[in-house]
């Protein structure tokens, strides 16, 4: 092995070892939680989300590889893996969860349970 490939399968190795955290915004309302993520280059059959308990994780993958003929000279992201998890609380639906991805932009809305939502009392005269 040269010198150039043994550069190459450490660079490999390295950006596997590396996972990133992706920037995330959570927005709280009476019907439950709405979480925004940044993951660009992850696509939809690279992206898990799973819940087991009270985990939530979000996991994508991106492909770093360039193409044979190309050479990179500077490359901003070493790390093949964007990875997340929340505790979500007892009043969130774990099963109600939706997810939309979007060119890299991960949307997952969390709703309340039904028990946990805010409700009007009507008032009877007597």
């Amino acid at each position: 092995m040269n010198a150039e490939n043994k550069e190459v399968a450490t660079q490999e190795s390295t950006a596997e070892e590396i996972t990133l955290t992706p920037d995330t915004d959570i927005y709280e309302s009476k019907e439950g939680v709405t979480l925004f993520f940044d993951l660009p280059g992850v696509s939809k059959e690279t992206l898990d989300i799973d819940v087991d308990q009270d985990i939530l994780t979000i996991k994508g993958k991106i492909d770093l590889t360039t193409a044979k003929n190309m050479q990179p000279t500077y490359i901003d992201v070493r790390a093949n893996v964007f990875e997340r998890r929340f505790t979500l609380g007892d009043e969130l639906d774990s099963s109600q969860i939706v997810a939309k991805l979007d060119q890299g932009a991960l949307k997952l809305s969390i709703p309340r349970l039904e028990k946990h939502q805010p409700k009007k009392i009507n008032i009877k005269v007597a």
